[in-house]
């Protein structure tokens, strides 16, 4: 089925920084949905997860650089695309089942995933001036003083499993995204 809601649209896609390039579109999201993406119809298809939308408009992905199609991305931006116009859920659609939870971000994508929150509700470490924290110890404490219901973490590999591996120990539920690739 999603392979009959596949589009070309325009996009427009700005380069971030030489790690990442933010790609918008015309249309909104669903906050939470998983945004798959192609250069061409017929090959590689790449989904992502840190969707940002209006929920109206627009809607943009932050495509930060891991291998060969997204360093593409940075390097040769591109004025249209594939989409598949059907969305599925992904792990930041789990917020809408809990009442407090504690996100944590790492890297490009904390950049996406906290611009929609108020000051008030986000703690930023800015490794640049503060140094790499514990990112494990930050989480469960900060799970521990808010009351957070559930930790949701989005890191390299080994940040989201010593988090959930944290989480756990300390009797936190928690869900980070599974790397198959």
């Amino acid at each position: 089925m999603p392979w009959l809601t596949v589009r070309r649209v325009a996009v427009q896609v700005s380069t971030v920084s030489g790690q990442a390039s933010l790609i918008k579109f015309e249309g909104g999201v669903k906050a939470g949905m998983i945004g798959r993406i192609s250069t061409s119809p017929l090959s590689e298809w790449h989904a992502f997860f840190g969707i940002i939308s209006d929920g109206k408009k627009e809607h943009m992905i932050l495509a930060g650089v891991v291998g060969d199609f997204t360093k593409s991305l940075v390097t040769n931006l591109q004025t249209y695309m594939w989409v598949r116009r059907m969305h599925f859920a992904g792990l930041p659609y789990l917020v809408n089942m809990y009442d407090k939870v504690l996100l944590v971000a790492t890297g490009e994508l904390s950049k996406t995933l906290v611009s929609g929150y108020p000051k008030d509700k986000v703690r930023i470490h800015d490794t640049c001036v503060l140094g790499r924290p514990n990112l494990s110890y930050l989480s469960v404490n900060a799970a521990k003083d808010w009351g957070a219901e559930v930790v949701m973490v989005t890191s390299n590999p080994e940040g989201s499993r010593d988090v959930v591996n944290a989480c756990k120990v300390a009797g936190i539920a928690s869900f980070g995204p599974i790397w198959d690739s």
